[in-house]
């Protein structure tokens, strides 16, 4: 009877004893990244500032002789390649003297007489600073004028009625017979004469169209600062 129940105990026992444990649970396996060769990362080349061109025109005026003005205005901003024939053209000496280098380029011009052809602004920008008188060429029959900067800084026509002003006034000084007024000779003088007629031009002519508006007096640059 003893035996039987030891068996029956060891029997329990090792069923107990062999009774097989849980089996762990899987740790799930990390996905491989697919290589992709378009997501590469490529050197980048360095970026260069890039040079600018150099201009292909430069802002000049025209100015109309009398028979053109019938139907046109006196003067008016146009554009001209930057290599147009006026550059090679000489300063005139009060242009030079003032240090606003104006240089001129006849056009084709027509009128019914040769009277028509006379441009005295042209003729007046021409003259001598030691006699007041311009030579033959610029004297008479003169035509419709490119007038354009020996160095190639932008003409407004705000610069050049100012600089035909100031020479209407240098003719003035030598019709009272002063003589050549020296005195106003040099770019200091100019702008003085400048800003005093800059100044009275804001007054009353107030265009809209700016640099090429020849009566938008508004906010125009002096000739020294284009």
């Amino acid at each position: 009877m003893k035996s039987m129940l030891s068996d029956e105990v060891g029997i329990d026992s090792q069923s107990k004893d062999t009774t097989p444990l849980p089996a762990p649970t899987p740790m799930p396996t990390p996905r491989a990244t697919p290589s992709n060769s378009s997501n590469t990362s490529q050197p980048t080349a360095p970026a260069y500032p890039t040079t600018p061109r150099p201009p292909t025109s430069v802002p000049a005026v025209t100015v109309r002789c009398d028979a053109e003005r019938h139907r046109s205005p006196t003067w008016c901003a146009t554009t001209i390649p930057i290599d147009h024939d006026v550059f090679s053209q000489s300063i005139p000496s009060i242009p030079r003297l003032i240090e606003v280098p104006l240089v001129f380029y006849r056009l084709s011009s027509h009128a019914v007489s040769p009277a028509g052809l006379d441009n005295q602004i042209i003729t007046s920008l021409n003259i001598n600073a030691s006699s007041g008188l311009a030579p033959s060429e610029w004297a008479s029959r003169v035509g419709t004028v490119i007038v354009a900067r020996k160095d190639k800084k932008p003409l407004l026509p705000h610069h050049l009625e100012a600089v035909w002003a100031y020479c209407d006034h240098i003719l003035d000084l030598f019709g009272e017979g002063e003589g050549a007024p020296g005195r106003l000779y040099n770019r200091e003088a100019f702008e003085t004469w400048w800003n005093d007629f800059r100044d009275e031009q804001q007054q009353f002519r107030h265009g809209t169209g700016g640099d090429e508006d020849s009566e938008d007096w508004r906010t125009v640059r002096s000739p020294y600062v284009m």
